[in-house]
């Protein structure tokens, strides 16, 4: 059942491809500004995990029951987005604010300005132009109220993690965020964040 501070319950879930089970009876749950790394092996079932609460998978058996209206902002691994496609940063980022709309329905001006604080936030301004660089902005662009991130510091310098930690720090303040990473200690300033290790087909 959703209260008025759950944004999404995990209800004994389970997810198998034929007779490999991924996960088994799984049961979590998100609050309002929670924080959740979800850790892990290589093939633990993160990134499915992360997948099912996205809504881009669907249980084999169980439920996942997401809070009414809530808009969620994705961000997928970085070898599954195709840099080379004939898009701009600025369009790309844009694009994330389709869930604000109907399908038919053109941006409105508020959606870019939306959209163009998102680039200011990432300091991707001065690309908005260019080809596809940075993809992060588009997840936060909709201002969702669960942000779901799948590796985002991978191919990221030292410099440009410390400054994903502090934005992701200061977003915590606002919004739900479950993040897949190799490791929790990733995340120092994130004070309240919740450990969810996936392996074994569990969440421990």
């Amino acid at each position: 059942m959703i209260d008025d501070n759950t944004i999404l319950n995990i209800n004994n879930v389970c997810l198998s491809y034929g007779e490999r089970h991924v996960l088994c009876h799984i049961n979590e749950q998100l609050g309002e500004r929670d924080f959740v790394v979800l850790t892990g092996p290589n093939g633990g079932g993160k990134t499915t995990l992360l997948r099912l609460i996205a809504g881009l998978l669907q249980p084999t058996c169980g439920s996942i029951e997401r809070k009414e209206h809530v808009v969620m902002g994705y961000l997928p691994q970085y070898r599954h987005i195709d840099r080379q496609f004939p898009t701009t940063v600025a369009d790309i980022v844009l694009s994330g604010m389709a869930c604000r709309k109907r399908l038919w329905q053109s941006f409105s001006e508020e959606h870019r300005k939306q959209a163009a604080e998102a680039l200011e936030l990432f300091h991707l301004t001065s690309l908005a132009s260019r080809p596809i660089s940075d993809l992060l902005a588009r997840a936060f662009a909709p201002k969702p109220d669960l942000l779901l991130l799948d590796e985002p510091e991978t191919h990221l310098d030292e410099a440009s993690r410390t400054e994903l930690y502090r934005i992701l720090g200061h977003e915590a303040q606002k919004r739900t965020i479950v993040v897949v990473s190799h490791d929790e200690h990733l995340f120092p300033y994130i004070e309240h964040r919740k450990i969810w290790h996936v392996e074994d087909r569990a969440v421990n």
